[in-house]
């Protein structure tokens, strides 16, 4: 994967211009950061959440924080595609406004439609914008880097005001496909998270065979049953820790029995012991890590 640094990267958000020629592969994943995609070009589905969507040009791809997702591309086109990470506690608490910018993260969250395309494109105000903020990278003037991040914000606003106003720059993707149990069944983990969940009482309660419904949701989400709650449960402990609740309190809240698995099982997903884990949120770190590695 070739990763096309674009001038100044901000740490609240970052921006990457990005071609691939041959056929990568992409494992079911999850950020900590809030990821934008406009698709330029290439043949690809991308899966979010147990749904999957066929791309086409222009469109435009929300992957909310947390949000399990992995695209399936083909080696018969360039894939290309402008990325943008960014920071949602920067969007939801450093930015001093009533009108929160992470609306658009929200809104395809609860509607469960995260691609929408880009309409009238030679007119199209969305477009313009990002090949806007994309050129602020090589303008070295005076404030440059101040001048980026008012694009950036620029940006945010237009597509949160395109979602709000139904604006015709921006309308909902109806090319997805994905199966109503598996969907059922990701909505009752989400619901019942902390409760006790297993293979085969979620098969017994949507009348499904045990096999169908492991064989499914593995095809539809990249992940085995047992592995997404695993994850999702991990995800929520991990947020708790950063509110400061007692470790011990977090194993038992997040549906763990005793604390040595929740310890191990948060160890093999994270690389690191949730004390290691809270001690180091004092220290720097880079939420966009992972983003070397996977998009």
């Amino acid at each position: 994967m070739e990763y096309q640094k674009k001038g100044y990267l901000t740490s609240y958000f970052k921006l990457f211009h990005l071609k691939d020629v041959q056929k990568i592969e992409i494992k079911a994943h999850y950020h900590e950061f809030d990821k934008i995609i406009l698709f330029l070009s290439g043949k690809v589905k991308y899966n979010i959440e147990g749904q999957t969507y066929q791309l086409f040009p222009y469109d435009i791809v929300f992957v909310p924080h947390n949000c399990i997702h992995y695209p399936t591309i083909s080696d018969t086109a360039t894939y290309e595609r402008i990325v943008l990470y960014i920071d949602p506690n920067y969007l939801k608490n450093k930015i001093d406004t009533t009108d929160k910018l992470d609306f658009c993260f929200n809104y395809t969250q609860e509607h469960n439609s995260y691609v929408m395309n880009l309409d009238n494109i030679n007119e199209n105000d969305i477009l313009k914008q990002i090949q806007i903020l994309e050129n602020s990278f090589n303008d070295k003037g005076f404030a440059h880097k101040l001048y980026s991040n008012l694009k950036f914000l620029e940006f945010m606003i237009l597509i949160n005001r395109a979602i709000i106003n139904d604006n015709k720059n921006l309308t909902i993707h109806h090319k997805v496909s994905y199966d109503k149990t598996i969907n059922s069944v990701i909505d009752y983990i989400n619901e019942h998270l902390f409760t006790e969940l297993n293979i085969d009482y979620l098969a017994n309660h949507f009348f499904v065979s045990k096999y169908y419904l492991m064989r499914k949701f593995k095809l539809k989400t990249g992940y085995s049953i047992h592995q997404y709650i695993l994850n999702k449960r991990l995800i929520v402990a991990k947020e708790k820790i950063k509110s400061g609740i007692a470790l011990t309190q977090i194993c038992f809240d997040c549906g763990f029995k005793d604390y040595s698995t929740f310890s191990r099982t948060f160890k093999q997903i994270f690389k690191q012991t949730p004390r290691e884990f809270k001690k180091a949120l004092n220290e720097k770190t880079d939420i966009y890590k992972e983003a070397k590695q996977y998009e």
